[in-house]
């Protein structure tokens, strides 16, 4: 996309391409000094897209006004003035809109990309009009479930999902109303919505997948996964359908906001599903010494280290029931068995068996064992009420830190304390204010992840329970005297 920029301050001028040129990929931007030196030089080349700082256009030269109706070229400007003229002028000489100081760098872009997609969808339907397409397939449902069809064009597929299946409709009405400018079709399906198109210019379609992802987020604050899958190595539409179901799966390991592209096939891994003797004699061993922490790192060992190719999910989620099965005789041992128990269990095997990323799984199985051991039994366990107020604080901290909106009222709930009560009781036996500790768990784990793994700092602040990077750097620094990113290249 070609784009001349008409700007009399050059710092701005410069900010606008950085932005324009890191935000967005295939653009070619010029830049031009004043509206005369436009009008005797640059008009011979019409650019895609004009931007123009009309604070530069004096009142007394109309000819580039003209010479903007001549050209037809679509134009966007820039102003400081808010005034009638400005907007007057604006519509005489039908610029696409007019952006006033200081403006959003999110709307700028927004438009550059609208105008880029309607620029694309010009092309393809006069591309579409001059070369009528005899050959187009269009596929049906049962080309993707029943026959043997071949194609004999490349297509791609892409499998839309949300993690909650009644967002689905709204899913499909959103897919048709965003302005694609690749010809596709879409089928609606049980868990997903699944696109198809034929195989041209990849990165355009990729790149507006990407734009569409952006725009659902803002639109509804809802995350979604797009699995693109344009691989050649399939024989019919069935079976690449299947092959796109399989790439699907990776959503579980991976989880949502965020885009896979994988041409090639790679086989599943081989996964036991069921606990080895050894395993269930110690998880009965870490269950009755009621050993939260050990049981932590187990089972983030166990399911958080996997990596591609990954196994079977229903596998995965299998050798997680069959760690529930563990849980179930110890409370069977201990005759925890009262009503709200039972239903903390049984929603807990739900979350195994339906929930679609394994990471909230773990999380919740977590949760449930750690308030089981916390519960304990009157009989055969020492009440959890004998064990010190900072030890049973310490062990839900250590269970929760990584959820965000876990706080001090959260844990006074869980131990049936009013909350200015454990406040307050913490703080005297402890010599520490309970968000101290809390934040000190926090940066602890942040520091293990920093050393031992390659993620980002924004998903390192995610799994250690702040929803805010920012918030993150600066509670790190405040407890180690160094931001993360300092800290993890001295590691």
């Amino acid at each position: 996309m070609r784009i001349h920029l008409l700007a009399k301050d050059n710092l701005e001028a410069e900010g606008i391409r950085w932005l324009v040129e890191s935000q967005m990929t295939g653009i070619d931007l010029s830049k031009w000094d004043s509206i005369e030196e436009f009008i005797t030089v640059g008009k011979e080349e019409v650019p895609d897209l004009l931007l123009v700082d009309m604070d530069a256009w004096m009142q007394q030269d109309e000819r580039f006004g003209e010479l903007l109706k001549k050209s037809n070229v679509r134009w966007l400007g820039i102003s400081s003035e808010r005034i009638f003229q400005t907007a007057y002028r604006g519509l005489r000489y039908r610029a696409e809109d007019v952006l006033f100081r200081p403006f959003s760098p999110v709307d700028l872009i927004k438009h550059i990309q609208q105008i880029r997609y309607q620029i694309r969808s010009e092309r393809h339907r006069h591309l579409k009009d001059s070369h009528h397409d005899d050959q187009t397939m269009r596929i049906d449902y049962s080309d993707l479930f029943l026959t043997e069809r071949m194609t004999s064009q490349s297509i791609t597929m892409i499998a839309i999902l949300t993690p909650d299946t009644d967002t689905l409709p709204r899913l499909y009405e959103g897919l048709h109303q965003f302005p694609f400018t690749t010809e596709q079709q879409l089928f609606a399906l049980s868990d997903c919505v699944l696109c198809v198109q034929h195989t041209q210019e990849t990165e355009l379609f990729q790149e507006e997948y990407h734009a569409f992802l952006a725009w659902w987020k803002e639109d509804t604050g809802e995350s979604l996964a797009i699995v693109i899958n344009d691989s050649t190595s399939f024989h019919t539409l069935k079976e690449m359908y299947a092959q796109t179901k399989q790439l699907k799966e990776k959503i579980f390991f991976e989880g949502y906001d965020i885009i896979l592209s994988k041409s090639e096939h790679r086989n599943r891994s081989a996964l036991d599903p069921f606990l080895t003797p050894l395993e269930q004699r110690q998880w009965i061993e870490m269950l009755e010494k009621r050993d939260a922490k050990e049981i932590r790192n187990w089972v983030e060992q166990q399911f958080f280290t996997y990596e591609e190719p990954y196994p079977d999910p229903e596998m995965v989620r299998i050798r997680l029931t069959s760690v529930l099965a563990q849980v179930r005789r110890y409370m069977k041992s201990y005759n925890i068995q009262t009503l709200e128990w039972e239903d903390s269990y049984h929603a807990v095997f739900q979350q195994i068996i339906r929930k679609p990323v394994i990471h909230e799984i773990v999380q919740e199985l977590l949760a449930f064992i750690t308030e089981l051991l916390l519960y304990g039994d009157g009989d055969a366990h020492l009440q959890a009420e004998e064990r010190s107020l900072v030890e049973r604080v310490q062990t839900l901290i250590e269970s929760n830190y990584w959820n965000a909106q876990w706080n001090l009222t959260a844990c006074a709930d869980a131990l049936r304390l009013n909350k200015s009560t454990l406040s307050r009781r913490f703080s005297a036996e402890s010599g520490q204010l309970f968000r101290d500790v809390l934040h000190q768990v926090r940066i602890r784990e942040a520091k293990r992840l920093l050393k031992e793994t390659d993620l980002s700092l924004e998903e390192i602040s995610g799994l250690t329970g702040y929803s805010n990077q920012s918030y993150f750097s600066m509670k790190f620094k405040q407890l180690e005297g160094r931001t993360p990113s300092s800290y993890h290249s001295n590691s």
